[in-house]
């Protein structure tokens, strides 16, 4: 009987030693060195001055080479970005800190928020005028956007346009006698340090 208790106790500690060294072989194993940021590749996405202080969340994207393959660095995780939060157009700066296993990696980027479209509004008291060989007659323009603006009739064809005039203040002026046709009138706004340049063109119509 004693015998019989020796074998199986001889057997279970030589199961225990094969699961062991088992488990161990299938255990990962951590990098002997440490991380090293051989290349790396940012790009950021455009923003458009939108009259709000802006954030870089999920606006980045890092690439990295390392010692151990490429990699896609996750925000929060590997990296964290310190930067001013900006709200105008123009450039900026942003440096990328890398944390955890990639605390050794740091750039600074610059990125830009760009100017937005001029949102240019603009009608005419009236758009139609009848024929008048007596009398001169008088249409007045009115526009909105951002920056200084001018008035020009430049738009207009060269045989009619010495038959219309307009003015700072936008009041345009069709001569007696103007031919019937299309005539134009466009406002050009200069913008602004957070608006483009930009124009918009009215017809007038003489019938």
């Amino acid at each position: 009987m004693k015998k019989i208790v020796t074998v199986i106790m001889a057997v279970l500690m030589m199961m225990s030693v094969v699961t062991g060294a088992s488990a161990a072989a299938n255990s990962p194993s951590k990098p002997s060195q440490p991380i090293v940021v051989k290349q790396s590749n940012v790009s950021i996405k455009s923003l458009t001055y939108n009259g709000k202080t802006q954030s870089l969340n999920n606006k980045v994207t890092i690439k990295v080479k390392t010692n151990y393959g490429n990699v896609t660095l996750r925000e929060g995780k590997d990296y964290k970005l310190v930067y001013t939060k900006a709200k105008n157009a123009g450039t900026y700066k942003v440096t990328v800190v890398g944390i955890n296993s990639y605390k050794n990696f740091k750039l600074t980027k610059t990125y830009k928020i760009n100017k937005a479209n001029n949102k240019i509004t603009m009608r005419a008291s009236k758009t139609t005028v009848k024929y008048s060989k007596k009398k001169a007659t008088t249409v007045t323009v009115k526009a909105s956007g951002q920056g200084k603006k001018t008035y020009s009739t430049a738009s207009t064809s060269k045989s009619l346009r010495k038959y219309i005039s307009v003015n700072s203040k936008g009041k345009v002026t069709l001569k007696k006698g103007a031919k019937k046709g299309t005539y134009k009138v466009t406002v050009k706004y200069y913008g602004t340090g957070n608006y483009k340049a930009g124009t918009k063109t009215i017809t007038i119509r003489v019938k």
